[in-house]
This record gives C-alpha cells, sequence and structure tokens, in this order.
C-alpha cells in the first residue's frame, strides 16, 4: 500500500543562489520539472532563480534532490533554500518573466564558445555556418555585455538587435538550446564584422577572410574579442613580431600566442593533463607552458623564456580567424599601447590602435565591461593565475566572516580593486599599473561600473598606506569611512581567504618587490605571524639602501651596487656590473650620504642585484623582468646553496652580506651564471626555511601561507613548498586569487572584515 503523503499534491517554493542566470539553469529546471510532471513556474529574479512546483509529494521531494545533485554544466550553485507553501492550481509548468526586487544574484563570466556551437559553426547546412557571434545558453559573452542584472536581453548591449522569426523560436523553446540565451543571435538579425583601413570600412565580402589574409602577408591586424581588442600577426615572421614590439612600445615583454587547437599547442610547448584541461576550459585562460625546441613561434615573441603564453580561439571570430591562417600560431596581445590600458570601444580603435595596426576587424555588439584575457600556469596540478580578468570575473570569493560594504582599493601594481557584499567580495578585473593616467580615469569608470552591474554599494573604503600610491589617493577622495591595510599584511590574507584558513592562525610569508612597511621603510621579505586577525612581523631580509628610489627598480645594476657595497665596501667599486666607474663612485657617494636612498629589504630587490651582478639583466624594459631572466637562466641539478647569517631577537633578520660575498667568489672561478642562479634560488628557499623553522615553534602555527610576486617564481614555489611539507607542514598559495598585487584587494577587504569583528 502507498503511503498516502506521497499522493497527496503539496506546493514548495524554492530559491536558488549563485551564478545560475545566463548559464541555462531555468531551460534545466524546466525539463527537471516536466519529466516528473509537476506544475509551476520558474523565474529569474534580483536574488537568482525562483521556482514553484505543484505535484505529488514524492515527485516534488524528487525534483528538490535532483536540482541538489545536477546542475548545468556552467552554473555555481551558493544556496538553495526551500520551503513549503499553499498549493495554487498551476496547470502545465513554465517559465515566466522576471521580477524586479532588490539584486542579489551573481553574474557568470564571459564563456568560451562551446563544442555544440563550434559543430553548428563548420557545418556549411546550418543556418549559422560561419556566423562569427553563434552562441547558447551554454556559451558566449556575459559579463563584457551586461550593464546590469538580472541578466535578460534588455539588460545587454544585444537589445538594439530585434531577433528574426527564428531566434525568437528558439528563444521561446524551453526544451531549446538556446532557450533565453540573451545573446542568441544569427546572419538575418545580428551583429555583423566589418574590416578598416584608416578608419574606413572596406568593401570586401569576407572580413574574417580578408584579415587571414593579412596576417598571412605580415599585416598587423586589430581584432575585437569578448573583452576588448587585440593586436594580431603572424608569431613566425620575425620582421613581424619587432615592427609589432616598435609600435606597441612593448620592450623584451613576452607576447601571448593562440593556435587553432589544442593539437596545434602539443607541437608548439609542452602540456602536461592539467595544463592541457586548463587550455581546454571554458574560461579560456593564457598558459605559461614550457617551449617546444625547435619552434616554429620565433624567439622574438618571448626573448629569453623558456615559457610561451598559450590560448585557444575563446569566440566563434578566433576560430573563424586560425581556420583561414596559414601560420600555425598567430601573436595576439591586448590592443593598446603599453602600459595603456586595452582599447575596447570603437572610437578609440580607430583613434590608438591605427598608429599600430595596419586593419582593424570589429563588429557592431558594444562591449559594456572591458576584460584583459586571464593569465596563469599550473603547478603541482593547480592553476595559478598571474591575471584574474576575462572568463573568471565577476564571480565572487566566498570569505569566512560576516562582512559587508566594502571598496578596498588594491595597490598601485597590477592593480584590482574589491567590493564586497554579504560576505561575497568580487574583485574587478585586472586594470593595471596605475602610474598611467588613462588607467587611473578607467579604473573610476570600473568602480562604479561594477556598483550598478552587481547592485553593490559601500561605507568604508581600504587602501594601501603607502603615501604615494594613486589608489589611496582615489580612495581618500570618496565617501566612507577609510582603513589603511599594511601591504604584506593583505598578500597572506588574500591567500588565507581563498584557501578559507581566516578562522586559523597562520604564518605569512609575504615576498615580493616592495610594499610600504610600518617603520616608513620599503618592506617585501615578510615573514608575519597572523592571529585572530592581528599580525606580527617577525622576520625580514637585512635593510639596503635603493640608490636613486624608483630609479634603482629601473635600473637593476643600481641594486647590485647597493648589495656589493653592503658585503664589500669599497672593493665593490672594482666590480663589473655594466656601469661605468664613474657612475659606480656617484652610487658610493649617494649611499654614504644618504642622498635619495630608501631603504628597502624586498627580495624582489635582491633578485635584481643578482640579476645584474651576473650580467643577465642590466635594464628593466617591464615589471619583474630581471628576476624573470634570472629564473629563466637556471640551469643544473641542485649542488648547494651560499651562506648567510640569521640575527636572532623579536625579529630575525637574514643578511645577505656572505650571499653576495660568496657569489662574487663564483664568478671570479668563472663558474656558469646558470648554475649560480641555481645556487642563489636554493639559498632563498634555505634561508626562507631556517626562518620558518625558528618562528613557527616559537608561535606554534603549522600553516604557511605563502603570497607575493616572487611567489611566480616557479623554481622558488615549488623548493620551497618541498622543503616545508618534508617537515609535516601546511603549505598555502594563492591560485585562483593571483599572489601578485592583484591579489592586494582582496587582503584589504578581509582586513576590515577582522576590524570589524567579522
Amino acid at each position: 500500500m502507498r503511503d498516502q503523503k506521497s499522493e497527496e499534491v503539496v506546493a514548495y517554493r524554492i530559491n536558488v543562489n549563485g551564478i545560475v542566470q545566463g548559464v541555462g539553469y531555468r531551460p534545466f529546471v524546466y525539463r527537471v520539472a516536466t519529466e516528473l510532471g509537476l506544475n509551476g513556474f520558474v523565474l529569474n529574479s534580483g536574488s537568482g532563480v525562483i521556482v514553484e512546483i505543484e505535484g505529488r509529494h514524492e515527485d516534488c521531494l524528487r525534483f528538490i534532490e535532483r536540482i541538489k545533485e545536477e546542475k548545468p554544466p556552467r552554473a555555481v550553485v551558493k544556496t538553495l533554500s526551500y520551503e513549503e507553501v499553499p498549493a495554487k492550481g498551476y496547470v502545465g509548468f513554465r517559465v515566466e518573466q522576471t521580477i524586479s526586487e532588490e539584486v542579489e544574484t551573481l553574474c557568470p563570466p564571459d564563456v568560451a564558445v562551446c563544442q555544440d556551437c563550434l559543430n553548428e559553426l563548420f557545418t556549411p547546412s546550418n543556418r549559422r555556418h560561419l556566423y562569427p557571434f553563434i552562441n547558447c545558453i551554454n556559451c558566449g559573452p556575459r559579463f563584457t555585455i551586461l550593464e546590469k542584472l538580472p541578466y535578460d536581453r534588455i539588460n545587454t548591449t544585444m537589445r538594439v538587435f530585434k531577433m528574426c522569426r527564428e531566434c525568437e523560436r528558439e528563444y521561446s523553446d524551453p526544451l531549446n538550446r538556446r532557450f533565453k540565451a540573451e545573446p542568441n543571435a544569427c546572419w538575418e538579425c545580428g551583429p555583423r564584422v566589418k574590416l578598416y583601413r584608416n578608419g574606413k570600412p572596406l568593401k570586401v565580402a569576407d572580413p574574417i577572410s580578408e584579415a587571414a589574409r593579412l596576417i598571412n602577408e605580415g599585416f598587423i591586424v586589430a581584432v575585437k574579442g569578448y573583452g576588448g581588442f587585440h593586436l594580431a600577426c603572424d608569431a613566425t615572421r620575425r620582421d613581424t613580431v619587432l615592427e609589432l614590439r616598435r609600435r606597441k612600445k612593448r620592450g623584451n615583454k613576452p607576447f601571448a600566442i593562440m593556435v587553432k587547437n589544442i593539437e596545434e599547442a602539443e607541437k608548439i610547448v609542452e602540456l602536461n593533463d592539467s595544463e592541457r584541461k586548463w587550455l581546454l576550459h571554458y574560461s579560456a585562460p593564457i598558459i605559461l607552458a614550457r617551449r617546444r625546441e625547435p619552434n616554429p613561434v620565433v624567439e622574438e615573441v618571448a626573448p629569453g623564456m623558456r615559457y610561451l603564453g598559450v590560448f585557444l580561439p575563446y569566440t566563434p571570430i578566433h576560430h573563424i580567424l586560425m581556420r583561414k591562417v596559414k601560420p600555425p600560431a598567430i601573436v595576439l596581445t591586448s590592443g593598446n599601447v603599453s602600459e595603456e590600458p586595452i582599447i575596447f570601444r570603437d572610437k578609440e580603435a580607430f583613434e590608438k590602435l591605427g598608429e599600430m595596426a595596419d586593419y582593424v576587424l570589429t563588429y557592431n555588439r558594444r562591449i559594456v565591461n572591458f576584460a584583459d584575457d586571464s593569465v596563469g600556469f599550473v603547478q603541482d596540478g593547480v592553476l595559478r593565475l598571474v591575471r584574474r580578468s576575462r572568463g573568471f570575473v565577476p564571480e565572487p570569493v566566498e570569505v569566512d566572516m560576516d562582512i559587508d560594504g566594502v571598496l578596498a582599493m588594491g595597490a598601485d601594481l597590477n592593480n584590482t580593486f574589491s567590493i564586497v557584499k554579504k560576505g561575497r567580495v568580487f574583485i574587478s578585473q585586472y586594470m593595471g599599473d596605475l602610474e598611467n593616467i588613462f588607467i587611473r580615469k578607467r579604473y573610476v569608470e570600473a568602480i562604479r561600473g561594477l556598483q550598478l552591474l552587481l547592485n553593490l554599494d559601500y561605507n568604508t573604503v581600504a587602501y594601501d598606506p603607502h603615501p604615494a600610491y594613486y589608489s589611496s589617493q582615489i580612495g581618500f577622495s570618496l565617501k566612507g569611512r577609510k582603513i589603511p591595510v599594511q601591504h604584506h599584511y593583505a598578500h597572506v590574507l588574500s591567500a588565507m581567504a581563498e584557501n578559507r584558513i581566516l578562522k586559523q592562525d597562520a604564518l605569512g610569508i609575504a615576498f615580493d618587490g616592495t610594499g610600504y612597511g610600518d617603520d616608513g621603510s620599503l618592506w617585501g621579505s615578510e615573514l608575519i605571524v597572523v592571529r585572530d586577525g592581528e599580525y606580527f612581523r617577525r622576520g625580514h631580509l637585512k635593510y639596503v639602501p635603493m640608490p636613486g628610489g624608483e630609479k634603482a627598480v629601473t635600473e637593476p645594476a643600481r641594486m647590485a651596487f647597493s648589495y656589493l657595497y653592503d658585503a664589500l665596501g669599497d672593493d665593490a667599486l672594482k666590480i663589473d656590473i655594466g656601469i661605468s666607474d664613474k657612475t659606480k663612485a656617484i652610487l658610493r657617494n649617494m649611499i654614504a650620504k644618504r642622498i635619495n636612498t630608501p631603504l628597502t629589504c624586498g627580495l624582489g630587490r635582491l633578485f635584481d642585484a643578482v640579476s645584474a651582478l651576473l650580467r643577465i639583466c642590466l635594464k628593466r624594459t617591464f615589471e619583474g623582468e630581471p628576476a624573470m631572466m634570472l629564473e629563466m637562466v637556471a640551469t643544473g641539478d641542485v649542488d648547494g646553496s651560499y651562506p648567510f647569517n640569521i640575527i636572532g631577537g623579536n625579529e630575525y633578520i637574514v643578511d645577505t652580506a656572505p650571499i653576495i660575498t660568496s657569489m662574487v667568489e663564483d664568478l671570479k672561478k668563472n663558474v656558469p651564471v646558470g648554475r649560480i642562479s641555481m645556487r642563489f634560488h636554493e639559498t632563498v628557499a634555505r634561508f626562507t626555511i631556517e626562518l620558518v623553522e625558528a618562528i613557527r615553534l616559537e608561535e606554534d602555527v603549522r600553516n604557511i601561507v605563502l603570497s607575493g610576486g616572487v611567489f611566480q617564481n616557479r623554481i622558488l614555489s615549488s623548493r620551497i613548498k618541498r622543503l616545508m611539507e618534508e617537515r609535516g607542514l601546511k603549505v598555502f598559495f594563492n591560485n585562483l586569487v593571483p599572489t601578485n598585487d592583484g591579489g592586494i584587494s582582496l587582503g584589504q577587504a578581509v582586513a576590515v572584515g577582522f576590524r570589524a569583528g567579522g
């Protein structure tokens, strides 16, 4: 005999929150409900998705269990709650219009074109054959075309394109893959691509094919993607790549390359399973993978680098273009003058990119929210992002504290900002270096834009206390209470927040180039204990002068001399570091008389010094170049390390003089610079582990948290991790939140939460 309750008609109201709009969640709910014979409705709301179901009690419970266990591939369910409500006698199951209420739902990131759409794109009989804006509920632009939530066509830049009858039919059919796919369009009713020369459209039948032909012939073409323009050229032509560097004022900074498919990628770079997985992932990041030799991609694409930044086509335009170009790889780099923001508006593209690109391939769908490509590398099977932007933004980081209404300004380099709402930290897309006035303007626009998009507000502003930071100056011009957050403390908190260990004690290691310290000096080799939200500095490198201040950052030979002078005194004048005797005498005088020589203990500055001492990089052309080049030349197995002194006390201090002295001796013995570099990396790992062992025993902590730009160095981070795990310590890195200053805003936001008692 069947249970009587299972047969009676009941009703439930279900609220689902998370990334559940623009990802096929309503069609999924419709399908499950109709399969179970339930009546009711599903709709988008400001808080996510609302479902009401009526039917047999048993079927209703089965429905709830299924939507708990199943979901569309791009959906992220944060919360799912339900309650029994009075039955209203619904007939059938419907997808209803969005209701207006306070926005609490999440905006999905842009998604690479899916395999179903690709199959249609390259099927000659399909009505969307080669249509450059093909998409469905599982793929396409989201964040970059959305002005505000909820995610409905009227709130996107697709609202100006009225769907044709066939597209409308698909859009209205709950069983169709394009049901409520807001960017839905076709050749008859959607956006179009055009090719321009000198700001004027060219009369060509197939603009993408023509752009491919031009790339094949050695021209540079600007191509509009989801989040902005790229500059594209043949990656196998040395003259073209050098010309792009000249026009873009790029220096030696590596370019990224795009290849047609994963098979082509395998021919150019070495890929493990995790790297392959992320290249094929719907977020479509650029992956830094080891370069194969010999290689069709010219050295000038990434001078001196073992790794190439490679990614796969993620828009239909990219896929069509890559099928038509002849070279196995094309350079596809951000469409901007070096150190300026990515260009995403057509008018600006014609004005500025005309100086860099011979042609501009664009389309008439407006981009609302710019987004550079995300960049990362895989370490121990885990993706570690260097730049978090397209494909990941604006998905929030959930933090284990009660925090709301905070705007965190970030740092000036690799800037992101964050806005917090009810324990969710919404980290912005990558901004860049705020020293550039155009990036500062974009930064202010983006703060307002993210507020509008996600219905965010703030009453507290967190900022870096560095007195010269533009981010802090802008923060002070805004409303709300102002709270300073020390730079390296923010680094450590960012990794703790991402790894969800904020409620535990930790020993944080923040290694980077610079950051304003509590004593007014420039920190950057910090070992700090975090306990109950408070931090205590317990270790760092010995301070040395920076002759010329910021000039010592762009001219690493200055830092080399400073470290040599600290170790050898006047004998430093005899060491050849690629600068004249006159310059060395001037630097000595500056240090002796303390003229424009701020003190630093930044580990990044030590890396710069060693890079210059070994004559690897004497002049920096992009941020991090000396340290990157030092890592690139390191060769061979670990065959020892250099001596160092650790001075005890409340703060342990590493005296680097023995390291420098020993390296000079190795140079005199003509030890290969690759071996010296490897020994130096091992030395840093060794003094780090000695500091950790001493401090953790005194402080009784086992969680070791590593953050800061230095940990983008694979040799060093791998070695330190291994040494710590051998000692039974728990090691945590930043992963999907950048370990560089792109993660600072997350840490700042969390610091405010601690102060508020969150």
